[in-house]
């Protein structure tokens, strides 16, 4: 097991080399954003800001009317597409994604059958890398053979990593390392459980993150590491080390956050940090 304790870096010019002079746009990765609901549109401005924060060239957002209305008017580096479903559907979103390099999904989704319905579609006929976040977890879940084939990230918290895997997170490093391999295998996936301590595995391989601080307890940081992920996966890294990168560029921002703003830290303010620690790997 690989661990990275406080202060050690990942190395960044290795996630991030220098960008070719001819470069155009679009070859950074392009990423598909789907989720959302009435309910919830925040999730998914998280989502695409800090994909185009970690380099990511486009972040195009499907999402019910409401929501996709909302997150339009937050930015205007902010592109959506409104469904008139109370879900992403899964029609939109195959259109879109013919022509992207990497998909999130479930970020804000409400919890029905119909909408478990609609992720599993997509998952079915998505052939590119993905991050799946939220309610899109509760639906693998349901249907984990949905997974094969995949390359696919699990996102879960603790949470959702007892959804998942039908077992309580144990207080015990060596317990919780054989719990995520497992649930890897089980799932042929690459999973991040995120904590105080994040665990990344791809079944094989297990990598402790211990970046981060006791005041990122606010919500919104899960959907900041899947929009860097998602970044991460679109410019061709693997599941494994886009999760890995993730939770370091997230932690790391956050920290950096709430060194300053201590209780007061949002995940907003995470996100404005971003590209203080991306500027680590020009030092």
């Amino acid at each position: 097991m690989n661990k990275k304790r406080p202060g050690q870096q990942i190395d960044l010019s290795r996630i991030y080399p220098s960008r070719r002079k001819d470069a155009r746009k679009g070859d950074y990765g392009r990423v598909v954003i789907a989720g959302g609901s009435d309910r919830y549109a925040g999730c998914l401005a998280f989502n695409a800001l800090a994909a185009l924060r970690a380099g990511a060239d486009l972040a195009i957002i499907i999402a019910p009317r409401r929501a996709a209305d909302i997150v339009a008017g937050y930015s205007p580096d902010l592109i959506t597409v409104p469904c008139a479903a109370a879900f992403p559907e899964p029609r939109v979103v195959g259109q879109l994604l013919s022509g992207a390099d990497a998909l999130i999904l479930g970020c804000g989704v409400v919890r029905t059958i119909a909408a478990h319905k609609a992720l599993v579609a997509i998952l079915q006929e998505s052939n590119r890398p993905i991050v799946a976040d939220a309610e899109a977890l509760h639906a693998i879940a349901f249907k984990p053979d949905v997974c094969q084939g995949k390359r696919i990230l699990l996102t879960p918290n603790v949470g959702e990593f007892q959804v998942l895997s039908k077992r309580p997170w144990s207080s015990s490093e060596q317990e919780r390392t054989i719990a995520v391999r497992q649930l890897a295998k089980h799932y042929q996936a690459t999973i991040i459980v995120k904590g105080a301590e994040d665990y990344i595995t791809d079944g094989a391989r297990v990598y402790v993150d211990h970046e981060g601080s006791p005041y990122l307890t606010k919500g919104g940081y899960g959907d900041l590491l899947a929009g860097v992920a998602g970044a991460l996966l679109a410019r061709g890294k693997s599941p494994f080390d886009a999760a890995k990168a993730a939770a370091y560029l997230v932690g790391r921002a956050g920290k950096m956050a709430s060194a300053r703003l201590g209780e007061s830290t949002l995940a907003s303010d995470a996100l404005e940090q971003l590209p203080h620690v991306l500027n680590q790997r020009r030092n």
